[in-house]
């Protein structure tokens, strides 16, 4: 018998709502849980989100943290104000920002959980898991496994992020292939005219849909320039950015050349 049989909690039974401004973030997410649990709605923004919830019934919320219009706390505090059971909801934060401040900010904020982009499927499940099962029968489950930050392309990293599901591994690596391709030179143009609030909210996004890529080393160098754009707004990023469009070209050629995915990592 498993820790869902013997406490009488299911999965399958859950409705779970997920809240994500970035495309490729949302069809990783749901498409993800889709086999898991009872069913899986999107929403691009937290205005949406709210609207979804007064229609809606939901016993999860998997919420984004930096969006435009509303952020996630805003959002998060909208739905409990909600007369509605999807007030009730346990509300999971989802951010690429991994200070244990942040964390211990958002759980004193009423957060359910906090989770750091990039998260496998399996590890997102185990966290949903935690939230319904006891404590003693919560800490037995799975928790998510260091990423392998060595290679530009880790194949093996890509299935485990998409629970093994080969078809959704290679749709994250083909919408980051075109992500980057289309929005390199905006971030140029961000950098290029200081507008490092623009190009951090950028980064946030691309941390989070290089890990379910498999493109770890560019989800780290996403996370650094992020960092240092935010904790020096008016000085140059230097080296940081050489160092992400370095890491993002490579990144770009090597996921065109992972034709199949081997559980090989790929460097240049």
């Amino acid at each position: 018998m498993n820790a869902q049989q013997s406490s009488g909690f299911s999965l399958e039974n859950l409705r779970v709502l997920v809240v994500d401004d970035h495309p490729i973030n949302r069809e990783f997410l749901g498409a993800g849980l889709k086999a898991a649990v009872a069913s899986v709605e999107l929403a691009a923004d937290g205005p949406s989100a709210i609207e979804r919830c007064r229609q809606c019934e939901f016993d999860v919320i998997i919420l984004d943290l930096h969006m435009p219009r509303m952020d996630g706390l805003a959002t998060a505090n909208s739905i409990r104000d909600l007369g509605h059971r999807s007030a009730h909801a346990r509300i999971v934060a989802l951010t690429a920002d991994t200070r244990p401040e942040e964390r211990a900010r958002l759980l004193q904020a009423g957060f359910d959980d906090y989770l750091t982009k990039p998260i496998t499927i399996r590890a997102l499940i185990s966290a949903i898991e935690r939230l319904f099962l006891p404590a003693s029968v919560a800490n037995a489950v799975e928790r998510e496994q260091p990423a392998n930050t060595t290679c530009l392309v880790d194949p093996a990293r890509a299935l485990a992020a998409a629970n093994d599901d080969e078809q959704l591994a290679r749709r994250m690596q083909t919408m980051l292939i075109e992500e980057l391709e289309g929005k390199l030179p905006l971030l140029d143009g961000m950098i290029g005219c200081a507008d490092h609030q623009a190009a951090a909210d950028l980064l946030h996004q691309w941390a989070g849909a290089s890990g379910y890529a498999g493109a770890t080393r560019l989800a780290q160098a996403c996370r650094m320039l992020r960092q240092r754009l935010l904790d020096g707004l008016d000085s140059s990023p230097g080296t940081a950015y050489v160092n992400l469009l370095r890491i993002a070209h490579g990144t770009i050629g090597a996921l065109r050349r992972c034709s199949t995915l081997r559980r090989r990592a790929i460097d240049p």
